[in-house]
């Protein structure tokens, strides 16, 4: 189970670097282009896009990580048990919105996917569709903090 959750967050962070190399090679290009030939119509598309992307995996990085703010004193203070049930919890909700925005995103993807982005000429779809991709992957890291939460619940200390 630790391998798969090893891999799991090799894969977020090389996606996310895959995001932010991308963002910095269109804008270079379009640097470039801007002085030499001309302003290239799909850099800019293609940036935006990719920091979609890259903003919605790196938050699911941050929450893998715990690297959200919280406010953590009172989950200290009830103790290991009740503090670890707290946490579950509150990654219960998690799921519930994350599943929740992905039921509701699907009407979504389907009524964009036949449109057309202006430069790319890709389909709308794929910004969209990292949103669903992003709250499964708060879904799966929520899973697994609930379990790391149940197994300090067994065993305090």
């Amino acid at each position: 189970m630790r391998s798969a959750f090893a891999l799991f967050d090799t894969a977020l962070r090389f996606a996310i670097g895959l995001s932010i190399a991308g963002i910095m090679l269109a804008i270079c290009l379009q640097v470039v282009a801007r002085g030499t030939i001309g302003a290239l119509p799909w850099p800019e598309e293609l940036s935006v896009i990719l920091m979609i992307w890259g903003l919605l995996l790196a938050a699911a990085y941050v929450l893998n990580e715990r690297g959200h703010v919280g406010i953590t004193y009172f989950v200290e203070r009830l103790g290991p048990k009740t503090g670890a049930l707290l946490v579950a919890a509150m990654h219960l909700l998690i799921i519930l919105f994350a599943a929740a925005v992905i039921y509701g995103s699907i009407d979504k993807l389907g009524s964009v996917a036949r449109l057309r982005t202006g430069a790319l000429g890709i389909s709308r779809a794929v910004p969209n569709l990292a949103i669903p991709v992003a709250c499964a992957l708060y879904i799966v890291v929520s899973i697994r903090i609930i379990l790391e939460s149940f197994e300090q619940w067994r065993n305090p200390g």
